[in-house]
């Protein structure tokens, strides 16, 4: 064997022995040799070679072309034609990618040989690196979302200071460059900087000790930050820690809102009993506030089950169970509740159940909050037994009986004072009743009395009538007195023109009417006397109407129809009185017109003698007597037209008296029926009053009234005069006739 046989042989054995996968080719690209490592690799990828290459197969390589790896084999080959040296290249088959290191061989003489070609299967090694990357991508991703969310700074082992992210700046309200190189003890108080507990905290760190918590850190100015933080040790390959790595979250706000809830959840505590279950009902805990009011210790009520407080019928009862489950579903529930302290004392408690949660929205707990109102709960009975109480006293005032009152004993305070007062309320109505009693009895007497004044009245109303019937009497004969005087004047006259000794039997006749003028005068006299009687008789009955006002007055309500009675009465015995003082007036101008025929009488028979000598001037003073009879029959005639209004008005007295005595008798009988309303309220015999008893006033029976005559025609209206008698002022008469019904 030659010497290049050796070599070449040598060449092809430590081709054999390698790991690295070759492939020699000649300069046409046919394969003339792989080594055993490459041939391997392609065996085991030879499966997924196949789904891009169907017909391969890793045995039958050599006396292959390399064209059958390569999708554009012209491409390759030009590039292989110009290769002078080595080319690194990628293929994928079948979802593996080989890395290919193609090298150009040369003969002595420096023309291309052929081709030698390194191949690695770089699929795992590429899944690899493709996992790493992504993995770091997803950690540089998280770095980066920590760094936008957290607070993060990194240190040297021994605590200085290399950078910090945006966040934690400004949750210290520092920049980077005032920082950076500083120590951490930069953010702590003077006294824990230089603590053992500080140093040693760094201690732990620099041996890669992991440290996380809540800390309080000082910002710029001296501002206090708390944060939630964590110190991690960073280690390079060798397990070295090279530095530390602080995640930190402010939470200051929640710190101070933890506070402010603590604080609140401790001013509860203080203020009302406090104590936590397990969801089935065991004790956990319980505060001051709770434990002094059951009368317990903590150490008495640990660990023992709420049914401890409840009575034993309760305690084994459906009801109870539920509510325990109730509980356990986490369903809130409140109310009073009645629970048996140490001892066996009740008590009662306005409480709430509550159940706590878990950060997963689980029950976990039920912490109770409740207060002693076993004091309001009595109270409550109390005011209970109380308003039962007035509801039988006010049921039995509403039956009438006033005798029943509201036990004041056991009861205090406000319901005492509601009790007592119901009681006084009774009594102020027995009271009432009483004098209401009493008063009917008044009443009552008052009525009789007015009905017996009434029947007086309506007598002399009676009396007054008749004797006004008289009166008319006697005017009617003076009218035909004055008219037959009128007669003879005017035939003395046709007489005394037809002879002269007429005129002497005038001069008798002149006598004879001297005598009549007198006559008429004390008739004329006699009648304003009658006049005055019947003035008088309207001032008695003004006077009788304002007492009756007065009595209807002192009736109130029940007399208010008899004082529109009474005032009626006054009224038309205020237009008697001005009728009368009207007729008075004219009976005085009568009276002075008798006078002065009188005298012209006398006149006459003392002219007499002349009248025979002048019988003109004789007829001359018989016409004047003649007109004067005229006119004095006519004023007669107007008296006796206005005897006939008054005895009209007396007729219409009479009839009001007789309703007067129908008012009087009405209030009488109301003032029965008030008595027997009243007299249904049943009183002590302290507070019963009995109704006086009247005295029987037998009202006299009112005598027959007259017919009334046909009225005459009216007289002449006159001014109605305003009497004003003992100061009492007479009240004006109604528009009309309307009467009150009682």
């Amino acid at each position: 064997m030659s010497v290049q046989a050796a070599n070449q042989a040598r060449v092809q054995a430590g081709f054999e022995l390698i790991s690295t996968n070759v492939m020699v080719a000649d300069k046409d690209l046919n394969i003339l040799y792989a080594n055993p490592s490459v041939v391997k690799m392609l065996t085991n990828a030879e499966s997924d070679i196949r789904k891009d290459l169907p017909n391969f197969e890793a045995g039958k390589v050599l006396g292959a072309n390399i064209d059958i790896f390569h999708r554009n084999p012209a491409h390759q080959r030009g590039m292989l034609g110009q290769l002078d040296g080595s080319h690194s290249a990628r293929i994928k088959l079948g979802g593996r990618t080989f890395a290919l290191v193609i090298t150009s061989i040369r003969n002595a003489g420096g023309d291309r040989d052929g081709f030698v070609v390194e191949w690695n299967d770089m699929t795992v090694e590429l899944e690899q690196l493709a996992e790493q990357q992504l993995r770091a991508a997803e950690f540089e991703g998280q770095l980066k979302a920590i760094s936008k969310a957290q607070a993060v700074i990194e240190f040297t082992t021994d605590g200085r200071i290399i950078t910090a992210n945006e966040n934690f700046l400004t949750t210290l309200g520092y920049t980077l460059d005032e920082i950076k190189g500083q120590h951490h003890s930069m953010f702590v108080d003077p006294a824990h900087r230089t603590s053992t507990e500080y140093r040693m905290f760094w201690e732990k760190l620099g041996r890669g000790e992991f440290d996380a918590g809540q800390y309080r850190r000082f910002g710029k100015g001296g501002k206090e930050v708390w944060i939630q933080a964590s110190y991690n040790p960073i280690h390079d390959q060798d397990g070295k820690v090279i530095k530390v790595i602080k995640y930190a979250t402010d939470i200051t706000e929640q710190k101070l809102r933890n506070a402010d809830f603590e604080g609140q959840l401790r001013a509860i505590s203080k203020a009302q009993a406090v104590i936590e279950f397990t969801l089935d009902g065991k004790i956990l805990h319980a505060n001051e506030n709770f434990l002094k009011t059951l009368g317990y210790t903590l150490d008495e009520v640990k660990g023992q089950h709420h049914s401890m407080f409840v009575d034993p019928a309760y305690r084994s009862s459906t009801e109870y169970r539920l509510f325990w489950d109730k509980l356990g579903r986490g369903e809130y529930d409140s109310g009073q509740y009645k629970r048996i302290a140490k001892g066996g004392r009740e008590i009662w408690i306005q409480a709430s159940y509550n159940p706590i949660y878990d950060m997963n929205g689980k029950p976990f707990k039920v912490v109770k909050y409740a207060s002693d109102v076993t004091e309001q709960v009595r109270a409550n009975e109390v005011l209970q037994q109380a308003v039962h109480q007035t509801q039988e006293v006010v049921a039995a005032a509403r039956e009438g009986d006033l005798m029943q009152r509201i036990p004041l004993d056991g009861k205090t305070g406000s319901i005492r004072e509601l009790c007592d007062g119901v009681n006084s309320l009774v009594d102020t109505m027995a009271g009432v009743v009483g004098r209401i009693q009493e008063s009917s009895g008044t009443i009552n007497s008052a009525a009789k009395e007015i009905a017996a004044g009434n029947s007086d009245l309506s007598a002399r109303t009676e009396q007054q009538a008749a004797a006004l019937e008289e009166t008319a009497s006697s005017m009617e004969e003076l009218t035909s007195t004055v008219k037959q005087n009128a007669e003879n004047a005017r035939q003395a006259n046709q007489l005394a023109v037809g002879a002269s000794d007429v005129a002497r039997k005038g001069g008798q006749v002149v006598s004879e009417v001297v005598t009549t003028m007198s006559a008429i005068n004390e008739s004329s006299k006699k009648i304003v006397d009658i006049i005055s009687v019947i003035d008088g008789i309207a001032f008695q009955t003004n006077i009788l109407a304002l007492n009756a006002a007065v009595e209807a007055a002192r009736a109130g309500e029940q007399g208010r129809g008899f004082a529109v009675v009474a005032a009626e009465v006054r009224s038309l015995a205020q237009r008697s009185a001005a009728a009368a003082k009207e007729i008075k007036g004219l009976i005085g101008d009568s009276v002075e017109k008798v006078g002065n025929g009188s005298k012209l009488v006398e006149q006459a028979g003392k002219t007499m003698e002349e009248i025979v000598t002048s019988v003109k001037r004789v007829t001359d003073i018989m016409a004047e007597i003649s007109a004067a009879s005229q006119e004095q029959s006519a004023g007669i005639e107007q008296v006796n037209k206005a005897i006939t209004s008054m005895d009209e008005v007396t007729q219409q007295n009479a009839a009001l008296v007789e309703e007067a005595s129908a008012a009087a008798r009405s209030l009488e009988e109301q003032a029965d029926g008030l008595s027997q309303s009243v007299a249904q309220f049943r009183v002590d015999d302290a507070r019963t009053v009995t109704p006086a008893a009247a005295p029987a006033v037998a009202a006299r029976p009112a005598a027959p009234r007259p017919a009334v005559r046909p009225a005459a025609p009216a007289p002449r209206a006159a001014a109605p005069a305003v009497a004003r008698r003992n100061g009492v002022k007479p009240a004006p008469a109604p528009a009309g006739d309307q009467w009150t019904e009682f």
